[in-house]
C-alpha cells in the first residue's frame, strides 16, 4: 500500500486539508506533527498559545481517531526528523502546506527541500487557499481572494489509515517543552469548537458585532482568531458560511457579515504581503523609519507593558492583555489605541510593542500583528495619505469606546470609584500613577517627524529603493531580551521558502504591481457587487478600516 507523510503545522484538521485528503486517497497516511525548539522558544512564543496549540492537537488526534487514525508526534528540528521518518516507514514523500509566517520557517522549508532533494526524497507542497506564489496588483488579489473562498472546500477523508508498528510521543505538557504556565484560562479549541463559536457569532452577535465592535466591554468579537491562528477551521469554511446564513432582511446583521468578510480578507492578504516580503517580520517597510532610529526608555516601556501610564484605557488594555491573552475581551479598537500610544507618544520603537504582544496574545498571528502594529506607528501602510491615526488616550477614547467605564472598571479598579465622565482624565487618585506623558507635545512632536520621514519617499520617482531589504541578521528582535533559541539564523545559506520578492530584479511594471499593496483602495469588488441588492448603511472603506488592529475578528 502507498504511504504518505502529512506534514501538520499551522493546518491543525482534518477538514478542508488538500494533503490529508489527497494523501488519504492514495493509501496510507502518517500524520505527523514535529515539535521544533526553534519555533517554541522563539522570543515571540508566548506560553499561553503553545497551551492552546496543545489543546488544538489533542482535537486533532481526536478527529483522526474518528477515522481510525492518529496523530503521530516527534521532537527535534524538521531538517533532521523528517527524512528519518520517511525512510523508518518506507513513505513514498511528504505532503504539506506552505507557511509564510516566520522567516524561520521558511529558512528551514528551504532547507528541508534541499536535505530531500540530496537524498532523492520527495515532497509536495499545497498553497494554503488564497495563498498567491506570483506578484499581482491588490485589486486583482481582492478578486481572486472571493473566487477562492467561493471553490468547493476539500471533502473529509472517510478513513484515515495510519500503520500501527509507528510509534508516537505522547503529547506533552508545557513543562516537557521548557515552558511556565503563565495563568492565562485558554479558550477551548478543535474544529467543533470553531464553529460551534461561528454558528454562535450568526445567532448571537451579528446584529451587534458591525456596531458594537470598537466597545471592549460589549466583547462582540467571534473569537475564532486563535482557532483560525492554528487552522483548526479555514478562512472558507467561515467565509461559506456566513455567506450562507440568512440576515432576515436585517441591515445590522448584513453589515455585520459584510464586516466579518472583510476583516478575513484583510488577514490574508497582510499573509501575502509577508510572502511577498518576509523582511516585514524584522523590519519597518521603508528604510527611513528605522534610519532615524528610535527613542527607547526601559522605564516608559515596563508602564505600558504592566498598566501603568496613568491614562486608565491604555492601562485596561495592557492588563487584559497580560490576563487573558487578548482573544476575546481585546478587541480591535482596544489594541489599536494601546499600540498607537507606545509608538506615537512614547516614541518607542513599533517592534518592542509586537514583541510584548505576541508573548501574550492567545491568538498572536506574526504578518497581522507586525503589520499592524507597523501601521498603527504610521511606518508601514499608505504613506501616501495625509493623516496618521494617534488616537487620543483620554477622555476623548473613554467617550468612543468606554462610555459608561465598564471596561476600565473591570481592570483598573484604582479609578473605579469615579464617574465615566473622568476617567480619561481623572484626578489625582492614590495608588495610581499621573500620566506619563503629555498627549498634545507627544502627538506634534510624532507628527513632526513622521513628515520629515515621508517626505523623502514622496518625493522620490521611484519608492522600490527606499523599500527594506531582507537584513544579513536575521536573529529575531527580541533574542536579547528573552532566552531564544536562534542558532538557525546563523547558518550560512539564508535562502527561503517559499521565496520573497527579489526587490532589485523588479522591473518598472513589477515595481507598480507591488506598491499597489501599500496604497489606499476604495472597497469594491465581488462582495460589494452581491450585496447590492441588500439594505445597507454607510460602512467604512478599506482605506478606513485597513488601519485598525485586525489580529481579533
Amino acid at each position: 500500500m502507498n504511504r504518505t507523510l502529512v506534514w501538520f503545522r499551522r493546518d491543525l484538521r482534518i477538514a478542508d486539508h488538500a494533503p490529508l485528503y489527497r494523501a488519504a486517497r492514495r493509501g496510507a497516511v502518517i500524520p505527523v506533527f514535529v515539535f521544533d525548539r526553534a519555533l517554541l522558544h522563539h522570543p515571540e512564543t508566548g506560553a499561553a498559545r503553545v497551551r492552546f496549540m496543545l489543546d488544538c492537537l489533542s482535537a486533532l488526534d481526536d478527529d483522526l481517531s474518528e477515522r481510525g487514525g492518529r496523530l503521530i508526534l516527534r521532537y527535534g528540528d524538521p531538517v533532521k526528523v523528517l527524512p528519518e521518518l520517511v525512510r523508518q516507514t518506507g513513505a513514498d514523500g511528504i505532503y504539506s502546506y506552505t507557511d509564510c509566517e516566520r522567516i524561520y520557517g521558511r529558512m528551514r522549508d528551504a532547507r528541508l527541500n534541499r536535505v530531500l532533494a540530496e537524498a532523492n526524497l520527495k515532497i509536495r507542497w499545497f498553497e494554503p487557499v488564497a495563498s498567491a506564489a506570483e506578484l499581482m496588483p491588490y485589486p486583482h488579489y481582492r478578486d481572486w481572494w472571493y473566487q477562492e473562498m467561493r471553490s468547493p472546500m476539500v471533502p473529509i477523508p472517510p478513513s484515515v489509515t495510519v500503520p500501527e508498528d509507528i510509534f508516537s510521543e505522547p503529547l506533552p505538557n508545557l513543562a516537557r517543552l521548557d515552558h511556565l504556565d503563565d495563568g492565562k484560562a485558554v479558550p477551548k479549541c478543535g474544529t467543533a469548537e470553531a464553529r460551534r463559536l461561528l454558528q454562535e457569532f450568526i445567532a448571537e452577535k451579528a446584529d451587534r458585532y458591525y456596531w458594537r465592535l470598537s466597545y471592549p466591554s460589549a466583547e462582540a468579537t467571534t473569537g475564532l482568531s486563535a482557532h483560525i491562528k492554528f487552522g483548526a477551521i479555514t478562512i472558507r469554511e467561515c467565509v461559506q458560511t456566513i455567506w450562507q446564513a440568512q440576515d432576515g432582511g436585517d441591515y445590522r446583521v448584513s453589515n455585520s457579515y459584510q464586516q466579518l468578510v472583510s476583516r478575513l480578507r484583510w488577514g490574508n492578504g497582510f499573509t501575502q504581503r509577508f510572502r511577498y516580503l518576509p523582511q516585514l517580520e524584522l523590519r519597518s517597510l521603508y528604510t527611513p523609519f528605522d534610519d532615524d532610529g528610535w527613542e527607547f526608555d526601559e522605564a516608559l516601556y515596563t508602564a505600558w507593558q504592566q498598566g501603568q501610564t496613568g491614562f486608565p484605557i491604555i492601562d485596561a488594555a495592557a492588563r487584559c492583555l497580560q490576563a487573558t491573552g487578548g482573544w476575546l475581551a481585546l478587541n480591535f479598537r482596544s489594541r489599536a489605541m494601546y499600540a498607537s500610544f507606545l509608538s506615537n507618544l512614547l516614541g518607542i520603537d513599533w517592534r518592542y510593542g509586537a514583541l510584548h504582544f505576541m508573548r501574550h496574545l492567545i491568538d498572536g498571528d506574526c504578518p497581522i500583528d507586525h503589520y499592524q502594529w507597523a501601521m498603527q506607528s504610521g511606518v508601514t501602510h499608505c504613506i501616501d495619505k495625509s493623516w496618521t491615526r494617534i488616537y487620543n488616550p483620554g477622555q476623548t477614547a473613554v467617550d468612543r469606546c468606554d462610555p459608561e467605564g465598564s471596561f476600565i472598571r473591570r481592570w483598573v479598579p484604582e479609578v473605579a470609584h469615579l464617574p465615566a465622565g473622568q476617567l480619561g482624565s481623572s484626578p489625582p487618585v492614590s495608588g495610581y500613577p499621573a500620566p506619563i506623558v503629555s498627549y498634545a507635545q507627544a502627538r506634534q512632536r510624532r507628527i513632526s517627524q513622521l513628515e520629515r520621514q515621508r517626505d523623502r519617499i514622496l518625493t522620490a520617482p521611484n519608492v522600490v529603493p527606499f523599500v527594506t531589504r531582507l537584513p544579513q541578521d536575521l536573529t529575531p528582535f527580541g533574542a536579547d531580551r528573552y532566552p531564544s533559541e536562534v542558532a538557525w539564523s546563523r547558518l550560512p545559506n539564508t535562502a527561503l521558502f517559499p521565496a520573497g520578492l527579489d526587490l532589485d530584479q523588479l522591473n518598472l511594471e513589477q515595481a507598480k504591481t507591488l506598491r499597489t499593496w501599500f496604497v489606499v483602495h476604495v472597497d469594491s469588488g465581488a462582495w460589494a457587487k452581491r450585496q447590492r441588492s441588500r439594505p445597507r448603511s454607510k460602512s467604512p472603506s478599506d482605506s478606513q478600516q485597513l488601519s485598525l488592529l485586525t489580529n481579533l475578528l
